[in-house]
């Protein structure tokens, strides 16, 4: 299994990615999130070499129906096709698991395609409720990880 170099990188940095595999609806350059730049908001990248294959954005962000008071919010996590299944993701978001730690976190929650639902369960997030439906995008459930023992 190939090394990931997993760093911090800039919003900017994810548009590529996020346009390759998640919102081919968009221009490339509509590819930020309007919280990007946010308090307390970071990215990971994680790199096979000098290229960057998988993106993530983390958030503070509460979601009301979890009663933990430090929350994370992930958003926007891709992976170009050809690292797909490779660790990339993984490398990832382990990586953020200790940054969030590390900031005191209590969890982390996002709204998981139903696709990616059994890469996370592997990494341990649980789902909460029944699917729904965001539009142009398609069914999700929301899923979350105790960051704390």
């Amino acid at each position: 299994m190939p090394a990931f170099l997993v760093k911090h990188i800039k919003p900017k940095e994810c548009y590529f990615i996020r346009h390759q595999v998640l919102w081919q609806h968009k221009a490339i350059v509509d590819c930020g999130i309007d919280i990007d730049e946010q308090e307390g908001a970071f990215h990971l990248g994680a790199y096979k070499g000098e290229e960057l294959v998988c993106v993530a954005s983390f958030f503070r962000q509460r979601q009301a129906k979890f009663s933990e008071q430090h929350q994370y919010r992930l958003r926007a996590m891709a992976t170009l096709s050809s690292a797909q299944n490779t660790g990339a993701a993984r490398a990832l978001l382990n990586t953020s698991f200790q940054i969030l730690k590390e900031k005191g976190q209590d969890l982390l929650w996002c709204d998981a395609r139903i696709k990616a639902t059994g890469f996370y369960e592997k990494l341990g997030f649980q789902k909460l409720g029944d699917t729904y439906s965001i539009p142009i995008i398609g069914l999700h459930y929301l899923m979350y990880k105790t960051l704390k023992v």
